[in-house]
């Protein structure tokens, strides 16, 4: 529990989860598209509409692989290339250390998800508020805290496997690029749409239950490589 908590607080005091909340929230408004026009100028639209419309938008499903590895997908990479991790893991022990590194890995990814949502929401609620009684739309919401930390614990696997830190960021990113240009020139019938993590967003119970599969999958793959690479280094 204590390198848990240690782990949140240094990942709190770098800017990149900061600048992570800010790039979700910028994300959000890019995909509200003409509607950011008549937001701006009082048009009185049904804000959790422009939410929705927002969460499950194309551009924003393309970004969500590198937001999501922003805040902290490679930190315990760079732990055992500096040898910081030795330590760590003498003083909490070798499984609470590699249980630590995964939770924080997807804890502050789904946090930075969470906030920049939350905030955007706010901003969508001043700038045009509405008497409607439209829910706000958890289970789109939901599908894609589950996508971020399917992408930051990829990053996270593909950081430790190459040793760098850009790979963290990059290969969710190509890999989900590459999956929806398979399914749009490729894959186009209907049985393949979940290929696509453009889908994963739709918030319905076939793309939860999808990315609850996904989860344990990319999960237990962190832990294998690792327990791998500590076995390596430490």
């Amino acid at each position: 529990m204590r390198v848990i908590i240690s782990d949140i607080r240094n990942v709190i005091r770098k800017g990149w989860f900061y600048i992570t909340i800010f790039a979700v929230m910028v994300c959000l408004w890019l995909d509200l598209g003409t509607d950011s026009y008549w937001v701006l100028h009082g048009g009185g639209m049904d804000p959790m509409l422009l939410l929705e419309k927002s969460l499950s938008g194309p551009g924003s499903a393309l970004s969500l692989p590198l937001l999501a590895s922003l805040p902290c997908a490679a930190h315990a990479m760079q732990e055992l290339l500096t040898g910081a991790a030795r330590m760590s893991i003498f003083r909490s022990g070798y499984r609470n250390y590699i249980l630590a590194k995964l939770l924080t890995v997807l804890l502050m990814a789904a946090l930075a998800q969470i906030a920049g949502i939350i905030l955007f929401s706010l901003l969508l609620v001043v700038a045009s508020p509405s008497t409607s009684n439209t829910p706000f739309p958890i289970d789109i919401a939901l599908a894609r805290i589950l996508s971020t930390i399917v992408f930051a614990s990829i990053g996270g696997t593909a950081a430790l496997l190459s040793k760098d830190t850009v790979s963290a960021y990059a290969v969710p990113t190509a890999l989900s690029f590459a999956l929806s240009m398979l399914v749009s020139r490729f894959f186009v019938e209907a049985k393949y749409q979940y290929l696509d993590p453009r889908t994963w967003l739709t918030g319905d119970k076939s793309s939860i239950l999808l990315l609850s599969v996904l989860l344990v999958v990319s999960s237990t793959l962190y832990v294998f490589v690792l327990r791998k690479e500590i076995n390596n280094y430490v």
